[in-house]
């Protein structure tokens, strides 16, 4: 019978017999489920630590895996079966997506995970869908999407929609590193960045005061004024000898005015702040921590955004948990 030793504890054990031998240990759902929770929180290693601490159970980091696998199916099917929007309410929703990048197992590995939100007129947010290292965009499903508003991914500028706003944080966040690359000290940046990040923020100053009083022409005068010094601002890189940072300007700004021009009939937002702030949970828990990365993340994700944007339905989730081992 084959040993093995935990390089973690040091403990000595054969896989084999802890696996289907007549020790084994059967755990509750109200444990299973506070341990799905916990490592959804921080870790699988902490979380087996916290419960050896408190209860003196060592739970193996595997198997908390895979009770965060057992709740994430019941969330998974409970979001799916809330009955969905009426059509007017999709017609009237913005769509955000946003990715980042974690740590894997291997060495210099990463893994792209994607989340897709929706936003109504109430700024409510909405969770759309998470995908894991598949094409931009495959988090949104088969959501019908007539308004996003995302960062200048390629593969995002393809989607079908009716109108599409880029991001006006990550506009300049990205031409700021445009400029880095070309050359341009941090001063000199800062003396480009500073007035088009002061010209964004009028545009979207006056679109938020005149969108209430129906002063439509003065939005209509900004938006042209904008697109004007953003123009300029172009030819300037041009001429300095930044071609890069010139076309992305040129041929992007069209897309930073899209919110004002239909702002006096539909409200979409001019950043995807919406989307970043859910982002920054996925932070928190995965990109300072390495995992084994198959369908395990997107169960996490998964779990993760329902708790949050969805607190009802995560609730009946683990109800229904619950309730299919014999308990509520």
């Amino acid at each position: 019978m084959t040993r093995v030793r935990d390089r973690f504890t040091g403990r000595v054990f054969s896989p084999l017999i802890e696996a289907l031998g007549p020790g084994r240990r059967r755990y509750t759902p109200e444990v299973r489920l506070a341990a799905s929770e916990l490592a959804a929180r921080t870790s699988y290693a902490e979380t087996s630590q916290a419960f050896e601490r408190t209860l003196g159970v060592r739970i193996p980091r595997r198997t908390i895996w895979d009770f965060l696998q057992e709740l994430a199916h019941t969330v998974r099917i409970t979001l799916s079966e809330v009955a969905p929007p009426p059509p007017e309410a999709i017609r009237g929703r913005n769509h955000s997506v946003d990715s980042t990048f974690v740590r894997g197992q291997r060495k210099k590995q990463q893994h792209e995970v994607e989340v897709a939100i929706a936003q109504g007129q109430d700024h409510r947010v909405q969770l759309v869908g998470v995908a894991v290292d598949l094409r931009p965009g495959t988090a949104l499903g088969d959501a019908e999407v007539h308004r996003l508003t995302s960062d200048d991914a390629p593969g995002l500028r393809a989607l079908d929609g009716d109108h599409r706003q880029l991001c006006h944080v990550h506009f300049v966040r990205h031409l700021a590193d445009l400029l880095g690359d070309e050359g341009v000290s941090l001063s000199e940046r800062e003396a480009i960045l500073g007035p088009v990040w002061g010209l964004l923020a009028h545009l979207r100053n006056s679109v938020e005061v005149h969108r209430h009083d129906g002063s439509v022409g003065r939005v209509t005068e900004r938006v042209q004024v904008t697109l004007r010094e953003l123009g300029l601002a172009g030819l300037r890189l041009e001429r300095a000898g930044c071609p890069q940072s010139a076309r992305f300007v040129l041929r992007e700004m069209r897309s930073l005015v899209v919110f004002a021009e239909v702002g006096k009939e539909l409200w979409i937002p001019a950043t995807s702040n919406g989307v970043e702030r859910v982002m920054g949970m996925i932070a928190d828990r995965c990109k300072r921590k390495w995992a084994h990365w198959n369908r395990g993340p997107h169960n996490m994700v998964l779990t993760m955004m329902a708790r949050k944007i969805h607190p009802s339905v995560y609730g009946l989730a683990t109800r229904r948990y619950l309730r299919a081992r014999g308990y509520g």
